[in-house]
């Protein structure tokens, strides 16, 4: 018997409550520490009249990571490529591999979705996004004013189109022939039209919303006994996605108290939030939606399968078989065994405090020394006095009634503020060596760079981008793939007509029915600028020699067009541009530079040896004619046919006077 709904939603909001990343929780706790660390938010502890300056290390450690990783995956032709499992299936893994790129990148807000991603994962520990198919259906309204029969009979054939209202009037027009007026029929009409067209959607899920069970001891998802999406939806939202009307009507709305978790205060300013306004219809109240892939004994057969279950106040909307979860999720210091791993904001919060607070104390120290205190003997001077004392402006007149030395001193506060700079270095230092992100390229100096080697500095910089790279690896290694493959399991699911798309500039006849299921692929990370430039100038030596040994005769053997074109290609993408048609064509073979001289030598001797050959040829032949003379002499004698001797005689001779010789004297037979 299987579970009531009564039970369901129970061990599905049990599951909500007790599930990492809900709200009061820790690590809600710290990732809302992160965001205000992030925007530069006062910590709380400032003293009024002191200064509360609070620097931004955390914002530019991410702002400089950011451009790095999102150069690194948008910069490759495919950002994955599925590997094909023998020769045969090459075509169909590259096809497959261009249409789930064209999929992610073309027909999602690809870019958006990856920086929302990956900024999550470096403020907020971890970044999500939740893949699925979209065939929800888009309702418009199409007006229609004139239309003869013949137009009318053709919008009602379109399958997409629904009449809403339809009127007949006549409408008079001239005559071609006679110009006189005619009266024909025409139709005004409304149609609605109900477009569906399915396709793969990512979509970024806030942390605040995510829930994952306590079970989980991987950064990968799927092995947790639930993972769960929490989000306040409108009514009218719900409707959209096909919920029952009079069901959506019942749920009750969320209360709004409930909504001031230190996540959400942290990301979104309550006071700019129109979720807290009162004057609204009732479409736009909110309720509180709970998507749960939860694995359960739903039959009570002792066994759990996966389910997916979206419940509503105490309704369940949605409960079905599920075949995986939707998430799939990046992090920049995975921890092992643990499923949140570690942002690399917080490896700089500590330092931001401590800058904070040195540099407070250096500006409260400069405040003194530049405006001391006053030592007054309040019995000497007059209440005008005082007044003017307490006055700061520059130029300000201090009145006194009596020498000044007997009745004010100035507090002098020594400046010692210096001796804190060399604990901002080191501080900065610190937060160089834990993240790999500094500013030192921006202070180099032109004339301190004159001695040193280009090879040097290449190392400097790939030494100080491995951190990231490190982070990019491990973000296309586990969020980045399985997403990848999730994709291609959607369009293979789900998308059962063939579609037409343009990919590597060509128009080619996609249908996914004939795919197969992929479980390997690799993720083709771009190059960073450091890697770039480094990579340039290895190739323009490459580039050098293949053409020192073109130059030596070499072409074609040693170095072949091939070779020359595969420099030439990498050359244009380390330059950042994708397309090396553009600048290069593949050639078959590569000749050697021409020399006309070489050329007329090597004519000649060739010539030569054609002639020597012909020579030697011509002596051989005369030598077997010769043979042939003496061999027929002393058979003619030996037959007693010396008649004959002058035919045989006659016909060497033709045959030598066609070679150019002359008859040899030697081998004239006798008589």
């Amino acid at each position: 018997m299987a579970l009531t709904d009564k039970e369901l939603i129970s061990i599905v909001d049990g599951e909500f409550e007790s599930a990492m990343g809900s709200e009061g929780g820790e690590i809600s706790q710290e990732r809302a520490k992160a965001w205000n660390y992030y925007l530069s938010k006062k910590f709380g502890d400032e003293i009024p009249g002191q200064s509360q300056l609070v620097t931004s290390d955390v914002s530019e450690v991410v702002d400089g990571i950011m451009p790095s990783l999102l150069k690194m995956f948008t910069t490759a032709d495919n950002l994955v490529s599925f590997d094909a499992v023998g020769p045969e299936d090459e075509p169909k893994a590259q096809q497959e591999s261009d249409y789930v790129n064209y999929a992610f990148f073309k027909q999602n807000p690809a870019f958006e979705v990856m920086y929302s991603w990956f900024f999550d994962a470096l403020v907020q520990k971890n970044g999500i996004v939740k893949a699925y198919w979209d065939d929800s259906e888009k309702i418009t309204t199409e007006n229609y004013k004139g239309l003869t029969e013949s137009e009318l009979f053709e919008l009602l054939n379109d399958e997409e189109l629904e009449p809403v209202e339809r009127s007949e009037r006549i409408e008079y027009i001239p005559d071609p022939q006679t110009g006189e007026l005619i009266g024909i029929p025409v139709h005004d009409i409304e149609f609605k039209r109900v477009s569906k067209k399915g396709q793969v959607r990512v979509e970024n899920v806030p942390p605040e919303e995510y829930r994952i069970s306590n079970d989980s001891r991987s950064i990968d998802p799927s092995p947790a006994r639930m993972v769960g999406h929490e989000r306040l939806v409108t009514r009218s939202d719900l409707l959209s996605m096909g919920y029952d009307k009079n069901i959506v009507e019942s749920l009750p709305s969320h209360a709004d108290s409930n909504l001031d978790s230190n996540e959400k205060i942290a990301r979104y300013d309550k006071t700019d939030d129109d979720r807290f306004s009162a004057n609204r219809d009732r479409s736009q109240d909110e309720i509180l939606l709970r998507e749960a892939h939860i694995k359960i004994d739903y039959e009570q057969n002792g066994r759990a399968e996966l389910r997916m279950v979206v419940t509503a106040g105490h309704q369940v909307l949605e409960n079905e078989a599920a075949d995986r979860q939707p998430f799939h999720i990046v992090c920049p210091q995975p921890l092992p065994h643990k499923h949140f791993g570690r942002a690399t904001a917080e490896k700089v919060m500590d330092i931001q405090e401590v800058k904070s607070n040195l540099l407070r104390q250096i500006h409260d120290n400069l405040y003194h020394t530049n405006n001391p205190g006053k030592n007054v003997y309040e019995q000497a001077i007059g209440e005008n006095t005082i007044d003017d004392l307490m006055t700061t402006r520059v130029g300000r007149i201090a009145r006194f009634s009596r020498p000044v030395n007997e009745a004010y001193s100035v507090d002098v506060v020594p400046f010692t503020a210096a001796a804190s700079f060399p604990m901002l270095e080191y501080w900065d230092t610190t937060a160089r060596d834990r993240t790999g992100v500094s500013a030192d390229s921006a202070g180099l100096n032109p004339e301190a760079l004159k001695n040193i080697q280009t090879s040097v500095l290449s190392e400097s910089v790939d030494m100080s981008k491995q951190k990231i790279e490190t982070i990019a690896r491990i973000f296309a290694e586990t969020g980045i793939k399985s997403l990848m493959l999730h994709i291609h399991e959607l369009l293979l699911k789900h998308q059962d007509k063939a579609q037409v798309v343009k990919l590597r500039n060509e128009w080619i006849e996609i249908d996914p029915t004939s795919w197969r299921t992929r479980y390997d692929m690799t993720v083709n990370i771009g190059l960073g600028i450091g890697t770039r430039q480094q990579n340039m100038l290895t190739l323009n030596d490459i580039w050098s020699k293949q053409r020192e040994v073109i130059q030596g005769g070499g072409g074609g053997t040693l170095v072949t067009a091939t070779n020359v074109y595969n420099t030439a290609s990498e050359i244009v993408k380390n330059a950042n541009f994708k397309n090396a048609d553009m600048f290069f064509t593949q050639a078959d073979s590569i000749e050697p530079p021409s020399d006309p001289i070489a050329e007329q030598q090597m004519a000649l001797a060739e010539r030569q040896q054609q002639l020597d050959a012909r020579d030697l040829d011509l002596k051989e032949r005369k030598l077997q004619l010769d043979t042939r003379a003496k061999d027929l002499d002393r058979q003619l004698k030996a037959e007693g046919q010396d008649d004959d001797l002058f035919v045989a005689e006659e016909k060497i001779s033709n045959d030598l006077t066609e070679m150019g010789l002359k008859y040899s004297e030697g081998a004239k037979p006798k008589a």
